[in-house]
């Protein structure tokens, strides 16, 4: 379909010509912005970039490709609404009753993903987009269903906070641990994981069987784009507070939209028949929060070489109840603690019960994301909510 619309672009002259160059750059604009934006790299991301460098995903080639194979669904969520229609949740469902999932039949899988998600946030008052002045979503719902690749995830030893990533190759276990060496000689706490997804563009989502995941998200990566042409986003790399927040609200909304779309064309999961409710005899969640509430004040006391080992055993224990978390340390709580209701977060975090607050106060998504893109700190938030 995008090469029957690139030819009929073709035809209109010099002035289609030159939107179609602008939509090239796009993908590399909506990327590179959270740095262009954000402040300056820490002193010792130049030395972690070279030793990464070797193993560095090419996100620009990547896109570059990417966003030219899907040229038609570009230009026509740039032209006006996107109409989702019966035969996109027909792909899907048949897309997912199979397994695995078949190839040929991806490319209109993502073309009704992006139907579905873009009516979806339509349908629930996200209209008026920035920095264009679209009666319509900017950028366009575009997502590539793919395996993501591993993110290399730096820390300080002394604080559970991202300070930089690199998006890497997939690589072994191995090679993964080579390079989280030499970036801890540098002084920091390292951690190569995978990721389910990330706001790319077009979106890279993570095929797995689960439709309600792939739905939750391809609609949580589309906020993180949405978001990046306002505080909330521009702000990501600024503090761990932002960061928290923008994570949050990604994952909060994602899975509202995606659990909705699912639920709407029959590919929600089976509900299952009640259960008494038991206390787990290990229970994870509990586990890892009261981890890393005794790590934080083990670094506020400035006991890093024993906050270390104490996760270095933590990691072991939860091995013997059947987790197998291949390192656990103060990289792995920045990282998986920035979703602010995940097992990883702090339970101290005020972030989760504020963003729900201020979601019951919204009459939709829509106008929730107003309110909450101008939003960077926890006491804005708290503000907000009041």
């Amino acid at each position: 379909m995008w090469r029957q619309t690139w030819e009929a672009a073709r035809g209109l002259g010099y002035a289609r010509t030159s939107v179609w160059n602008l939509l090239r750059w796009l993908p590399s604009l909506v990327l590179l912005a959270p740095w262009l934006l954000g402040p300056l790299a820490p002193p010792e991301s130049a030395r972690l970039r070279d030793l990464s460098s070797p193993e560095s995903f090419g996100l620009l080639d990547w896109e570059t490709v990417h966003v030219g194979q899907k040229l038609g669904d570009l230009w026509a969520g740039l032209s006006g609404p996107t109409v989702a229609t019966s035969d996109d949740a027909d792909v899907l469902r048949s897309y997912f009753a199979q397994n695995p999932h078949p190839a040929d039949l991806r490319p209109a899988a993502e073309t009704a993903l992006e139907h579905l998600v873009a009516q979806a946030y339509r349908e629930d008052g996200v209209m008026r987009s920035e920095p264009l002045n679209l009666q319509n979503l900017f950028p366009p719902v575009l997502i590539s269903l793919t395996a993501p690749p591993n993110v290399l995830v730096i820390a300080p030893r002394t604080e559970l906070r991202v300070i930089s990533s690199s998006v890497l190759e997939p690589m072994d276990v191995s090679a993964q641990e080579q390079l989280e060496a030499s970036a801890d000689s540098t002084g920091v706490s390292s951690l190569v994981a995978p990721i389910g997804g990330l706001a790319t563009y077009p979106s890279m989502v993570l095929d797995n069987d689960s439709a309600e995941q792939v739905l939750s998200a391809s609609a949580h990566e589309w906020v993180h784009q949405y978001l990046i042409f306002y505080p909330l986003g521009q702000g990501y790399w600024s503090s761990q507070q932002t960061r928290e927040i923008n994570e949050t609200t990604a994952e909060m909304i994602g899975e509202e939209v995606g659990s909705g779309i699912a639920t709407s064309i029959g590919l929600a999961p089976a509900p299952t028949a009640p259960v008494v409710a038991r206390r787990p005899a290990f229970d994870f969640r509990d586990f890892m929060r009261d981890t890393r509430a005794q790590v934080e004040q083990m670094l506020a006391a400035g006991q890093v070489d024993a906050a270390e080992a104490y996760m270095r055993a933590q990691r072991d224990e939860l091995e013997r109840h059947g987790y197998v978390i291949r390192k656990l340390n103060q990289a792995y709580f920045a990282l998986y603690g920035s979703y602010g209701e995940g097992a990883a977060a702090s339970p101290t975090n005020p972030i989760p019960s504020l963003l729900h607050q201020l979601r019951d106060q919204s009459s939709s998504v829509g106008a929730f994301l107003a309110r909450v893109r101008g939003i960077t700190t926890v006491d804005e938030l708290r503000q907000a909510v009041a």
